[in-house]
Parts: structure tokens; sequence; C-alpha cells
């Protein structure tokens, strides 16, 4: 096997794998797009029909904030559409 070396003894092994109280331990994940996430479902929630929401991606890659407005939006069964340019995200419902 190339690479990492497996732990040879309990010693090696139990400094890796420690028991914690579940109180400790975060129950939900909330990634770094969450609050984001959040915001633009309320947005979406009150838009008008034709019209877009415009999202700046600041420290965002249009390709990750994209992924998780779609994420966020079909866990909610919302159907959006979405273009971006270099400085925004643009987001708006899907209309049939």
């Amino acid at each position: 096997m190339v690479g990492k070396k497996s732990p040879t003894n309990k010693a090696e092994q139990s400094a890796r794998v420690q028991s914690v109280p579940l109180s400790d331990v975060q129950r939900s994940r909330h990634g770094k797009h969450f609050v984001l996430m959040q915001e633009v479902l309320a947005g979406l929630a009150t838009l008008p029909t034709q019209s877009a929401l415009k999202v700046p991606l600041g420290v965002y890659s249009a390709k990750d904030l994209r992924s998780a407005v779609i994420r966020a939006a079909s866990s909610r069964q919302i159907e959006i559409e979405s273009r971006s340019d270099e400085k925004n995200l643009y987001v708006w419902k899907r209309h049939n």
C-alpha cells in the first residue's frame, strides 16, 4: 500500500479516534452558503412575476452559488432558472 501507514498499535489508533459527548456535536449542517440561501428563498417567495433576484457573487463562484441555490430551491419543490455575469447571479422562478 502506498501512502499513509495504518496505526500499528492501539495507542497510535486511540490518539486519532476519541469519544465526545453528543452535546458537543453539531446536529445539523449549515454550509457556508446557508444564510445567503435563506435570503434567496425568502426573496423567491415574494418575487413578482417577470422579475429576478440579483445576488452579488462576492467571494463565491457562480458555479458554487448556483449549485447551492438549486439544491435549496429543489428541496422545497421550487423550480428556478438562473443566469450569471461576472459580478452577479440572477435567479427567478420558472413559470410553465
